[in-house]
């Protein structure tokens, strides 16, 4: 199991921040929903999602599933109509909120109405949300490089205490298929607490810290 400081989470947020290509997008996200933070829009909710797709490089436009399926995830964000029952706007109030079963609601759906699993993508949405527009860090992101190496910071048997399940390198990635978010976000807050991480906005330097070090596969010291 490998160890975090305060001091490494700090010194990769600033690299983040400093890198050409991922400091600008960053800058434009945040000056983006700043300007426009309420999904009761559904041109400006696809323009957002549109931005975050490009920006992250989700591929979303591949993985929607159907032609209209960009109208009906900006649509049923707007609506948040999750499946069969229709609560009418309570997004924002919801990702204000810090109400992680947001993120498992929508992925549900997209899998139910559009076909494809979304689930990583709605992360990145709601955390977006979360941070540029209310200065939270309720969320953390869910992507390729966070589930095949975020079993390298969790000892094993913490991981079988908190899951009830045995670590396994797809472990994260079946936290995706079944949408279990709250499961994901567990071990995010038991990596935090036992490395003693009392930086601010820890989630979100936890997942920055842990998608730029191995994307760019860095040596541990």
């Amino acid at each position: 199991m490998l160890k975090i400081t305060n001091e490494v989470l700090e010194q990769y947020a600033q690299k983040v921040k400093n890198d050409p290509k991922y400091g600008s997008e960053n800058k434009l996200i945040d000056q983006a929903l700043k300007e426009n933070p309420l999904n009761t829009n559904i041109s400006t909710v696809a323009m957002k999602i549109c931005l975050i797709d490009l920006t992250n490089r989700t591929n979303l436009s591949r993985n929607l599933g159907t032609e209209d399926g960009l109208y009906k995830l900006s649509d049923t964000i707007v609506k948040s109509n999750f499946a069969d029952k229709i609560v009418k706007s309570n997004f924002d109030e919801r990702v204000k909120n810090g109400d992680l079963t947001l993120v498992s609601e929508l992925s549900e759906w997209t899998k139910k109405e559009i076909g494809k699993n979304l689930f990583s993508f709605i992360s990145k949405y709601c955390l977006y949300h979360n941070v540029h527009c209310y200065d939270r860090d309720d969320y953390a992101i869910f992507d390729s490089v966070l589930s095949q190496n975020l079993g390298k910071y969790i000892d094993e048997k913490d991981y079988k205490k908190i899951t009830g399940k045995t670590l396994f390198k797809n472990s994260f990635e079946k936290m995706r298929k079944e949408s279990d978010y709250s499961q994901y976000m567990k071990i995010i807050d038991h990596i935090i607490k036992q490395n003693n991480i009392t930086v601010d906005k820890p989630r979100r330097k936890l997942d920055w810290f842990i998608w730029y070090k191995n994307k760019n596969n860095e040596k541990d010291a």
